[in-house]
């Protein structure tokens, strides 16, 4: 069994909710939207030369920007304003992994209601259903780390995230 400790401050809250955030997307439809703006702003672009409509070019414009530059910022905002209201800011979670359970602050989950342990660069992401659990490696030591990937490739659990961007 291998225990980790980690306090859940308005940082690593951030930083869990993006991660979490940029995976679900990965694996969503809401991935294709940034490239059906970009293909409405060249069809703006279009009209604004032969029409000299500029309505789709603005508004696919501000899309575009909306989806590629402020997107992450205003969630940013609204997560950090609902982490200070939350009974979870800055308290200490304390999770055990062994070969029957994980445990989180003293709730067991068995290995057949987790879908999946995702190994990401700085975190493991622990899928249940639609829920995914955040926990750090910062918070693990080495030896923990490839325990947890024995154990959820043992299990069939296990995914590595490729895509290195993280």
């Amino acid at each position: 069994m291998i225990e980790a400790k980690y306090k859940w401050g308005e940082q690593s809250f951030l930083t869990a909710s993006k991660i979490a955030y940029e995976y679900s997307l990965k694996h969503s439809f809401k991935r294709y939207l940034g490239w059906i703006f970009i293909a409405i702003t060249q069809f703006g672009v279009v009209a604004a030369l032969k029409k000299g409509a500029f309505g789709l070019l603005l508004f696919s414009t501000v899309l575009v920007v909306y989806w590629y530059f402020l997107r992450w910022p205003i969630r940013a905002f609204f997560i950090k304003r609902s982490f200070k209201k939350s009974k979870l800011s800055n308290k200490e979670f304390i999770v055990k992994i062994d070969e029957n359970f994980i445990e989180f602050n003293g709730i067991k989950i068995n290995w057949d209601e987790i879908k999946n342990i995702v190994e990401i660069k700085e975190a493991f992401l622990i899928e249940l259903g639609s829920e995914l659990l955040f926990l750090p490696k910062n918070s693990l030591k080495n030896d923990a780390i490839k325990y947890i990937v024995k154990i959820a490739k043992s299990k069939n659990k296990f995914v590595k995230d490729e895509d290195g961007k993280r």
